[in-house]
């Protein structure tokens, strides 16, 4: 015989438990697709990252220590910025340099670039020597000093001198210059194609074809 009620449970519909047990149901078996498919995908994306991080800080290291790390060449060399120079001449007299910048030419070269280098030449006679130039280089192994570029002298016993290029051996207390030069003072305007200063004997020796101008206050009496 047919059971009527299970007919019936057919056409009426479902309590809310009965609805809701059933929406739980379908929910579960929806979330367990997703996790089943999730699941894989997520295992992969992990892999992958075990695979690329290692890599990646690697290249984020090679990064990190060019930017920080000096280069070979870089951490051989001389530099130095807003700072003082000192050189000894051969009577162990300090003569100083300030300079902007003072750079090593190579590594181990002994060869020093000084940007914008201001020095004082003391002499026997206590008079000061100063210099003044765009650029120099100064060769440790020769004690040779070459300042060009435009150099300014200023002779504490009231000469001053312009030039576009000198040198200075520290080896012989010597200044020379073989470019043309004008000194101007009060008793005289000079000029000559080059120049020798002796420090010791506080002697300036005018090189090559010379003139003098003298200044009218200093001639005495009259043509």
């Amino acid at each position: 015989m047919f059971d009527s009620k299970k007919i019936d449970s057919y056409f009426i519909p479902p309590k809310k438990s009965e609805k809701n047990n059933q929406s739980v149901g379908k929910v579960r078996t929806k979330t367990a697709k997703y996790i089943k498919l999730f699941l894989p995908a997520l295992a992969a994306l992990l892999t992958g990252l075990l695979i690329i991080i290692p890599h990646l800080k690697k290249d984020l290291r090679g990064i990190t220590d060019d930017l920080i790390t000096p280069r070979k060449g870089e951490l051989e060399k001389f530099h130095m910025e807003n700072s003082v120079f000192y050189i000894t001449d051969y009577k162990n007299i300090v003569n100083n340099f300030n300079a902007d910048f003072l750079d090593e030419t190579e590594a181990g070269s002994k060869i020093i670039k000084m940007i914008n280098p201001t020095g004082t030449l003391p002499t026997e006679q206590k008079e000061e020597v100063h210099i003044k130039a765009p650029l120099g280089f100064y060769n440790q192994n020769t004690k040779l000093l070459k300042l060009q570029d435009g150099v300014n002298l200023d002779y504490s016993a009231g000469i001053t001198a312009n030039t576009a290029e000198m040198f200075f051996d520290f080896n012989l207390g010597k200044a020379y210059g073989v470019r043309p030069i004008v000194t101007n003072s009060e008793t005289a305007k000079i000029t000559a194609q080059g120049f020798e200063y002796y420090k010791d004997k506080n002697l300036l020796i005018y090189t090559g074809k010379s003139h003098a101008t003298i200044r009218d206050e200093n001639i005495e009496g009259g043509l």
